[in-house]
C-alpha cells in the first residue's frame, strides 16, 4: 500500500491480510525476504511501544534505499564484532547516544540465529509480549544489512512537556536511522543538535541492560 504519509521519495506499508498484533518473532524471516526483493528499498520494522502506527494489526514499511544516513556511515562506526557464523556477522557500534546493533549477513537463516540471540538478550518490559525495538533492513551486493535499535521507552520527557519545552518528537526506526520527524513545523524550527542528543540517550536502550547471556 502506498503510505498516507509518506517519508521517502517512496514509502509504502506491507500489511499482513489477517487482524494480527505488530510481533517481529514470528516474522523475522519474511522480512529478509521482503528485503531481497525489495533491494531498492530499505525495509523496517516498529515495534508496538516504538513507533508503531498499528500496534494492533502486524506491518512492515519499505522507503527509497539510501535515504537514510546510517546506511552508508554504519562502517566507520563500528565498535565491537560480538558474534560471527558460517554466513552472519553480528557488530556492535559505537554511536551513542543510540544503540545499535548491525547484522551483516550472506545467509538468511545465519541472520535469523543472529536474531534470535540478540532478540533474547533484551530485557522483556512487564506487561508486554516482545522487546522494545526498531529494525532496518536492506539487501544489497548479495547481502544483508540489519540494523536493530533496541528501546528503553517509547516517547522522550519533551513529548510531554508543557509550554516551550513541549517537542512532539515520538522515534522510530526512521529517526533512529537519522532522519529525525517532526509533525510540526515550530518544533521543526526549534529542535537543536541538543536536543536530538536527549531524546536518543531518553530512548535508547544501554549496552549495560541487555542479559548476561548477551550475544
Amino acid at each position: 500500500l502506498v503510505n498516507p504519509y509518506p517519508i521517502f521519495p517512496q514509502h509504502f506499508t506491507i500489511v499482513e491480510k489477517e487482524h494480527v498484533p505488530q510481533r517481529i518473532a514470528p516474522r523475522f524471516a519474511d522480512m529478509l525476504e521482503l528485503a531481497h526483493r525489495l533491494s531498492d528499498y530499505t525495509l523496517f520494522y516498529n515495534g508496538p511501544c516504538c513507533g508503531a502506527s498499528a500496534p494492533d494489526h502486524a506491518h512492515f514499511q519499505a522507503g527509497t534505499r539510501g535515504f537514510l544516513p546510517i546506511e552508508s556511515t554504519w562502517r566507520q562506526c563500528i565498535g565491537k564484532e560480538m558474534a560471527r557464523t558460517a554466513g552472519a556477522t553480528l557488530y556492535s557500534l559505537n554511536d551513542a547516544p543510540r544503540t545499535t546493533f548491525v547484522i551483516e549477513a550472506t545467509q538468511a537463516d545465519s541472520a535469523c540465529r543472529i536474531f534470535r540471540a540478540v532478540y533474547e538478550a533484551l530485557p522483556l518490559p512487564v506487561g508486554e509480549e516482545e522487546p522494545r525495538m526498531n529494525i532496518l533492513a536492506l539487501y544489497k551486493e548479495s547481502r544483508w544489512e540489519i540494523f536493530i535499535f533496541p528501546r528503553a521507552k517509547h516517547r522522550p520527557t519533551c513529548y510531554d512537556a508543557k509550554g516551550a519545552n513541549c517537542l512532539l518528537s515520538s522515534p522510530a526506526s526512521v529517526d533512529l536511522g537519522g532522519v529525525f520527524i517532526l509533525p510540526r513545523e515550530e518544533d521543526f524550527r526549534k529542535i537543536s543538535a541538543n536536543d536530538v542528543t536527549q531524546i536518543l540517550s531518553e530512548v535508547c536502550l544501554p549496552l549495560t541492560a541487555l542479559k548476561q547471556n548477551n550475544p
